[in-house]
């Protein structure tokens, strides 16, 4: 599995809360790619994950990974 859909899926894990969420993918993200991954949507998600803000950022994550694949 890629590190963008592992963080995808950390992302949207119903009943865990959005702060809890967000360290996972964060963690996971410092991982490190594979080689299914594409560099410039992993530098995307990483500076809104690890941005300013609070929960929102989940959801804008989750955007740039929607808009990313429609590219």
């Amino acid at each position: 599995m890629s590190t963008a859909a592992a963080v995808i899926d950390l992302l949207t894990s119903p009943g865990t809360p959005a702060r809890t969420r967000l360290r996972l993918a964060s963690e996971r993200l410092a991982e490190g790619p594979t080689p299914a991954d594409r560099p410039s949507l992993l530098e995307q998600l990483a500076a809104v994950i690890n941005g300013p803000g609070g929960d929102e950022r989940v959801s804008r994550a989750l955007h740039v990974f929607d808009t990313s694949a429609a590219v």
